[in-house]
C-alpha cells in the first residue's frame, strides 16, 4: 500500500508510534485477557524424525516397564499413563495408543519427556495446551504492539473515528505496519475507514488522532493455569518417576488436568520471583515446608512431595493469604532433558 495515499497515512502513523513507544502522541489500548501473561519460550529443538520419534517411544516404554517391575509385582512389559494410570502393553506403541508427550507444549518450545496415552494427549491438547499456546501468542501480540519485540506477525483489530476493521500486524525490526485486507473486512467497514483516514489527511489532522489496537489472539486463563500444572507434573515424572507420581498425594493433581473445567486444588500456581534471573527449574523445597516447586519462567507451580503437609493446598490457603508472598528455600535441579525416572532408579531401589 505504500503507492497509495491511504498508505502514506498509515505509514508515518506507525512510525510516530515506534518513535514514541505508543504513549505520547496516541492512546495506545491493547486489550489483553485478564491474568498474568506467562512467555513459555524453551531453546528445546522439536525436529525428530517419524523414525527418531519411534525410537524415542519405544525407549520410553521399555525405561517405564522397567520402573513399573521395581515398584510392583508384574511379569508383562507394561506402561503406565503417568496421567489416567491405564496400563498399557507393547502393542499400544505400534497403534499409536500412546503418544509423547511434550512439557511445556511443542507449539511453545516443549520437549519430549514422557508417553501418555493417546486420550490424556488429545484431551490437554485441545484445552489446557491450547490456553497455554494462546497466552503465549497474546504476549507476543502485546509485545509487538508496544516494541518488546522485533519481529512479529498476527492479526488484530483497528478501532479509529468510529470505526472497526480487521488488519494484519507486522512488527519487522521494530517497525509497525498495519494492513487491512480486503478478504477478512465487511466492504462498507473498509471503505468508511478510507474516508477517514482521507478526511484526516486533508485536513492535516492525523497528526495525534487516537486509535485502539486489540490483538485478536484469546486465552481461557483458567486452563492456562491447569496447563502449568500438567507441565510441572510431566517434568517430575520425567525427572523422578512413578515413584512420585503414582503416589497418592498427587492424586488431586492428577484429577484437577483431567478435570481442567472443575475446581479441585487451589493455590498451585504462584507468581515467580522477578529477581530470580533463572527461568526453569525444579525445587525439592525443604523450608518453610516439604514441597516441590516447578518454575516455569514468571509462575512457579507448587507439588505436594511424599513428605511433608498431607494436603499441601489445604496448608497453604490455611497459612498464606491471597496476595502473600511465598518465600522458599532448597535445592535446586535443572529441568530434565529426556525420561530419567530418578527416584526409580536410585541404587538400592
Amino acid at each position: 500500500l505504500k503507492s497509495t495515499v491511504w498508505g502514506r497515512i498509515l505509514l508515518p502513523l506507525c512510525g510516530l508510534v515506534q518513535q514514541t513507544d505508543g504513549v505520547d502522541a496516541f492512546l495506545l489500548s491493547v486489550f489483553a485477557a485478564r491474568g498474568l501473561l506467562i512467555l513459555v519460550a524453551m531453546e528445546f529443538t522439536n525436529n525428530l524424525s517419524t523414525m527418531n520419534k519411534d525410537k524415542l517411544k519405544r525407549q520410553y516404554f521399555k525405561k517405564g516397564a522397567r520402573a513399573l517391575k521395581k515398584l510392583i509385582s508384574i511379569d508383562q512389559d507394561c506402561y503406565c499413563c503417568p496421567l489416567c494410570k491405564k496400563m498399557f502393553l507393547p502393542k499400544a506403541l505400534e497403534v499409536g495408543i500412546l503418544t509423547l508427550e511434550h512439557a511445556p507444549p511443542k507449539e511453545v518450545g516443549g520437549r519430549p519427556l514422557a508417553l501418555t496415552c493417546k486420550e490424556c494427549n488429545s484431551i490437554a491438547g485441545y484445552s489446557i495446551d491450547a490456553a497455554v499456546v494462546n497466552r503465549e501468542r497474546l504476549l507476543d501480540a502485546v509485545k509487538g504492539i508496544t516494541g518488546q519485540k522485533r519481529n512479529y506477525k498476527g492479526r488484530a483489530t483497528l478501532s479509529m473515528g468510529g470505526e472497526e476493521i480487521n488488519v494484519k500486524l507486522e512488527v519487522d525490526e521494530g517497525s509497525i505496519s498495519l494492513k487491512p485486507p480486503q478478504k477478512i473486512n465487511n466492504p462498507k467497514k473498509l471503505a468508511a475507514y478510507k474516508n477517514y483516514m482521507m478526511h484526516l489527511y486533508e485536513a492535516g489532522k492525523w497528526n495525534g488522532e487516537k486509535f485502539k489496537i486489540t490483538p485478536l489472539a484469546r486465552y481461557h486463563q483458567k486452563y492456562s493455569k491447569v496447563g502449568d500444572l500438567k507441565t510441572a507434573f510431566i517434568i517430575c515424572f520425567a525427572f523422578f518417576g512413578y515413584t512420585f507420581v503414582l503416589n497418592k498425594r498427587l492424586s488431586p493433581i492428577r484429577e484437577q488436568i483431567i478435570g481442567y473445567k472443575d475446581e479441585i486444588i487451589d493455590r498451585y500456581w504462584i507468581v515467580s520471583d522477578p529477581k530470580i534471573n533463572q527461568k526453569y527449574f525444579i525445587c525439592f523445597i525443604e523450608k518453610p515446608i516439604s514441597a516441590i516447586a516447578v518454575k516455569i519462567d514468571k509462575s512457579t507451580i507448587l507439588l505436594p512431595w511424599l513428605e511433608g503437609p498431607k494436603n499441601l493446598y489445604k496448608h497453604m490457603k490455611e497459612n498464606y493469604k491471597d496476595e502473600e508472598s511465598f518465600t522458599f528455600e532448597g535445592k535446586f535441579f535443572n529441568w530434565p532433558e529426556t525420561l530419567e525416572m530418578k527416584l526409580d532408579f536410585f541404587e538400592g531401589t
